[in-house]
């Protein structure tokens, strides 16, 4: 189905860069609406630009959110947030209201969400919990077609620096080395092959709920 409309949410993350990038490209979608703080820095006639200065007032943006294709890659860190609510907010709440927006719209057909491995709302580590209570909640809304990427250590070029994530980007990479030839990853995944993996699977347009590992992701990215 060509002309189809898509909507993005967290367009100037890792992911988000690249998933607009991606996009752009594909003769599939006619325009893409990125909601974001700040101006992005990638320009497009395809993109549309929706500043939204507080993500609290998502609701009032609705109307001009009218698509086919939704893709949510929100995420932060709880050192950037600066507490666990904030964290939450950013993490759980934005994406649940932008899901519920999705649903609202007449021409929904899918949402694509990145959330991460080990997500689980019983797990004792906060971060994983987090995750986890955002994919319950997802699936609690019942929606047409929701496609959930969960990578694990994500590899590609960032505009902060997080020191523990750059050493453990090191060992990985030195164990992907290994493993190349058939295109695998050990405990890590590019944020082209995330981004990469969203968009073919969305091509199908299939309904229902399904969930993709790294590995997965990877089969995807590397299929075409």
């Amino acid at each position: 189905m060509s002309g189809k409309k898509a909507v993005v949410i967290g367009a100037t993350g890792l992911v988000g860069r690249q998933l607009i990038r991606l996009m752009i490209k594909d003769d599939r979608y006619e325009t893409i609406t990125i909601i974001t703080r700040r101006p992005h820095e990638i320009k497009d006639p395809k993109l549309v630009e929706l500043i939204v200065e507080d993500f609290d007032k998502l609701q009032e943006y609705q109307s001009s959110m009218n698509a086919h294709d939704f893709y949510c890659t929100l995420g932060t860190t709880r050192k950037k947030a600066g507490s666990k609510e904030a964290f939450l907010k950013v993490d759980v709440e934005y994406p649940i209201e932008f899901a519920k927006i999705a649903k609202s719209q007449l021409k929904f057909q899918q949402l694509s969400v990145v959330t991460a491995v080990g997500a689980n709302s019983s797990s004792p580590l906060f971060y994983n919990m987090a995750k986890g209570e955002l994919e319950d909640k997802l699936q609690g809304l019942n929606l047409k077609a929701l496609k959930i990427f969960q990578p694990s250590l994500l590899l590609g070029k960032r505009k902060e620096s997080r020191f523990i994530e750059e050493v453990a980007k090191i060992f990985s990479a030195i164990a992907s080395f290994f493993t190349i030839a058939s295109k695998k990853r050990v405990g890590a995944i590019r944020d082209v092959e995330v981004a990469k993996a969203m968009i073919e699977v969305a091509k199908k347009e299939e309904e229902g709920f399904c969930r993709y590992k790294p590995g997965q992701m990877v089969d995807i990215a590397y299929s075409v």
